[in-house]
């Protein structure tokens, strides 16, 4: 890392508190129900104090998109 990406990081926790915090267990499950529910990244992002690509990341790194393709109805009837 460079002086920039620093510098970056300090502004983007200037701007939200709760930027870079680990997400704790209690925090995968909410978003998760979350996820699942149907809420957007949008709301899942002011409910659980983090930013919109925190919780884009985080989805990824989940593979909660491929867990739901698989287990949508749709999938499952066309294995039919």
């Amino acid at each position: 890392m460079n002086q920039d990406d620093f510098d970056k990081i300090k502004q983007i926790k200037k701007e939200n508190k709760e930027a870079y915090k680990p997400w704790s267990r209690q925090d995968d499950d909410e978003m998760i129900n979350l996820f699942f529910d149907g809420v957007s990244v949008g709301e899942m992002a002011i409910k659980l104090n983090r930013t919109k690509g925190a919780i884009r990341a985080r989805i990824r790194k989940m593979e909660l998109t491929q867990i739901k393709k698989k287990s949508s109805p749709s999938a499952d009837q066309s294995k039919k």
